[in-house]
């Protein structure tokens, strides 16, 4: 055996060695049955991940691919809209924001002056030219979405609001979204043997990526563990709490909730309208099961510096049992509208159909 291949053949076995360490690091999770449906989305679609968290708790009461969900920084697209709802209502007076204010959507947002696309915005952003040789950013509805307030915007996933309202003063926005979210921050989570990403500083970034980061993009990246962690803060209205999945562990703050009540309840209340009447509408859970989805908010995130790819991603909530969860989905190459709303509709059929088996043994 030559020297290269018994080099390969040990990096190959000790990769296989930490990944079975990884994996043994890991508990038994009682949702571990869950894992058969994602392979078999997988081999239809592409590799994703899955975190489910109960809220009260922060424990991580189930995960797929952790090496993805805890490791690994991606683009989350129009689940910072919610985040960036929120930033436009705490500093609405600095802003000028009014969230009643209607702004027309016509499928495309042209960058004003101050905020003309750099040479590096070009090569990043996915930025069209129309006839006229302009540059715009697209909408998630190619011929808009008329006339839009924060709650319809926000419901309906409308890029142009977001946009037009960041840019009104995009180093403040930015700014503010990045510091109140803690962007640049890991959850502090307590998941041996996994390692979340570094903490990074704040970056200085052109006028239009603070901008395009209010729906997502511009280079904003999370972790699936880090979305999960900062909406199960809005949707308990409470601290943000270090993901565990020790059962010897206790709850932990992370960070304080840095938004008031009555922002955090209307947001929960707009979010709650997704699955009825917005990106969520067609989610496929039976309405005579035992879950109750409380909201919830889909996402197309471009990979970052491949404009035309896209990763896929759904968040939402559900009550069960009388406790409340966070389910995070992201799939690899997909939509959020599509395969990642897909995905979360089959795990949510699942853990229904298990809940009833259960309650049907224990004779209830």
């Amino acid at each position: 055996m030559n020297s290269k291949v018994y080099y390969k053949i040990r990096i190959i076995s000790i990769g296989i060695l930490l990944y079975a360490l990884q994996l043994e690091a890991a508990p038994k999770f009682s949702y571990s049955y869950l894992d058969e449906a994602v392979r078999e989305f997988e081999s239809k679609n592409s590799t994703s991940s899955v975190v489910l968290m109960e809220m009260d708790s922060g424990k991580v009461e189930y995960i797929y691919r952790p090496e993805i969900a805890v490791s690994k920084k991606l683009p989350p697209g129009s689940l910072v809209k919610t985040f960036s709802a929120l930033t436009l209502l705490k500093y609405k007076d600095r802003l000028g924001f009014s969230p009643e204010k209607k702004i027309l959507c016509k499928g495309r947002f042209y960058p004003k002056e101050n905020i003309t696309p750099t040479k590096s915005d070009l090569n990043t952003l996915h930025l069209p030219q129309d006839e006229n040789g302009k540059e715009y950013l697209r909408c998630s509805l190619a011929k808009g979405h008329g006339e839009m307030d924060l709650r319809s915007a926000l419901v309906q996933s409308c890029n142009v609001y977001f946009l037009t309202s960041a840019s009104s003063d995009p180093d403040l926005f930015y700014s503010k979204l990045h510091e109140d979210w803690s962007l640049g921050k890991s959850t502090r989570s307590r998941l041996d043997s996994y390692i979340e990403p570094s903490d990074i500083n704040f970056i200085s970034i052109s006028s239009l990526r603070k901008v395009s980061a209010s729906i997502g993009e511009g280079g904003l990246l999370l972790s699936p563990l880090k979305i999960s962690q900062l909406y199960s803060s809005i949707w308990k209205e409470g601290p943000r709490l270090s993901p565990y999945w020790g059962t010897n562990q206790e709850p932990v703050r992370s960070e304080e909730n840095p938004y008031n009540g009555k922002d955090l309840r209307w947001i929960v209340s707009t979010l709650s309208e997704v699955p009825k009447t917005g990106t969520l509408k067609d989610l496929n859970v039976s309405e005579n099961g035992n879950l109750e989805i409380l909201g919830g908010k889909t996402g197309t995130g471009t990979k970052f510096m491949h404009k035309y790819e896209t990763h896929g991603w759904t968040v939402l909530s559900f009550r069960k049992d009388r406790k409340s969860y966070v389910l995070t989905v992201f799939v690899d190459n997909g939509s959020g509208g599509n395969q990642a709303k897909s995905l979360a509709g089959i795990l949510l059929n699942k853990i229904d159909s298990k809940s009833n088996d259960s309650a049907i043994k224990s004779g209830k």
